[in-house]
């Protein structure tokens, strides 16, 4: 359960102007953010679940042979909603397993050419509580995380709780406002 009062900087966070990209440097950038399958920032009734795509670009040449994930939650919380990409140093290239016959096995993209933008999908839930909710991202390197791609998405693949609980790994407060990526205006 999130605290409407604990997202702080949430409640003042401005959506992210269209045509914009968050970076995470050195990491990865995120563009073309749809929340409901409209933009970055919408106005909805009541709290809930909510679809929220968006492409990402992996490209990170110092991250050697580490599985990467991105992740995905509100400002204010303790821990991520969801993973939705997990791979090596770039995206793209398609499908493959990581790991395998370990117990961190996982899919993941391990792309041998340039990174590729890609198109992944998660929910996200907000509270039934009025305010405007800043939707963030972040990396994770917890070996496991989901690859939410559109052919990740037609194998089943479960929610790692360990990838979530990057979301304030080396940041006590969470993602800031420069890892701003939407926003949901929850109206009475």
């Amino acid at each position: 359960m999130t605290d409407k009062a604990s997202h702080g900087d949430a409640h003042r966070a401005e959506a992210p102007t269209p045509g914009t990209e968050m970076v995470e440097p050195s990491r990865f950038r995120i563009r073309a953010v749809r929340i409901d399958g409209l933009g970055a920032a919408v106005r909805v009734r009541g709290g809930g679940a909510h679809r929220v795509e968006f492409e990402v670009l992996h490209d990170c040449s110092m991250c050697g042979n580490a599985i990467n994930q991105v992740i995905v939650g509100l400002a204010g919380e303790d821990r991520a909603q969801a993973s939705v990409w997990n791979g090596k140093q770039r995206s793209g290239g398609g499908l493959k397993t990581v790991n395998a016959g370990s117990s961190v096995e996982a899919l993941a993209e391990d792309n041998p050419g340039p990174a590729e933008w890609v198109d992944v999908s998660c929910e996200i839930v907000v509270p039934d509580e009025p305010g405007t909710y800043s939707v963030r991202a972040r990396y994770a390197q917890a070996y496991q995380g989901r690859l939410m791609t559109a052919e990740g998405r037609t194998v089943p693949q479960p929610e790692y709780p360990d990838v979530l609980g990057w979301w304030k790994v080396d940041r006590p407060q969470g993602p800031g406002p420069e890892s701003a990526i939407g926003t949901i205006i929850v109206e009475a």
